[in-house]
């Protein structure tokens, strides 16, 4: 079985890479966020105005029990969702967890560009969303980090990740940071 999760701060390229990867390994390929709105029918943004942080959290967690339903999947998650609770523990148990590490100042760099445009940043200077991510990174970092592979940015490959589901055992057992 191949179960893929790929988690990091938003602007790291989890929905990307996912989407190559799926295609490259021939599964299919899950955007938490996107299934989410589809399910509730509103923005990732509405949800979060509407119900609160914490209520929103448990609408991540429920998705991702929904994960042990389903068979082959590259999943990309949202950046806070591995962030509370038991959810990283949770992703671990699911499939073979991925930390996309990226600096604060190439994510800055990135989500300055970005075409869509992210509600919890908008309007930010880049000197303010700098300190954003930097602030939230250090919040965040000891969750990723529980991620069975962490990849640098050069690792960020679908030969890399298929490498590592070639190699890791099926439990995860192994652990390249």
């Amino acid at each position: 079985m191949k179960r893929v999760i790929l988690v990091g701060f938003m602007g790291c390229g989890k929905t990307t890479l996912g989407k190559k990867l799926a295609k490259h390994i021939d599964v299919p390929f899950i955007d938490s966020d996107a299934e989410i709105e589809a399910h509730y029918q509103k923005t990732i943004g509405e949800l979060f105005t509407e119900k609160g942080e914490s209520n929103f959290r448990a609408i991540e967690n429920e998705f991702i029990h929904t994960l042990n339903d389903r068979d082959d999947f590259v999943l990309a998650t949202g950046g806070g969702m591995p962030c509370f609770g038991s959810n990283m523990n949770i992703l671990n148990s699911a499939g073979i967890t991925f930390y996309m590490e990226r600096s604060a100042k190439e994510l800055t760099h990135r989500l300055m560009r970005a075409k869509n445009k992210r509600p919890l940043i908008d309007g930010m200077s880049e000197v303010e969303l700098l300190r954003f991510i930097q602030d939230r990174l250090i919040l965040r970092e000891d969750y990723y980090k529980k991620a069975i592979v962490t990849l640098n940015r050069e690792e960020q490959t679908t030969e890399s990740i298929q490498y590592y589901l070639e190699h890791l055992s099926p439990l995860g057992a192994h652990q390249k940071n």
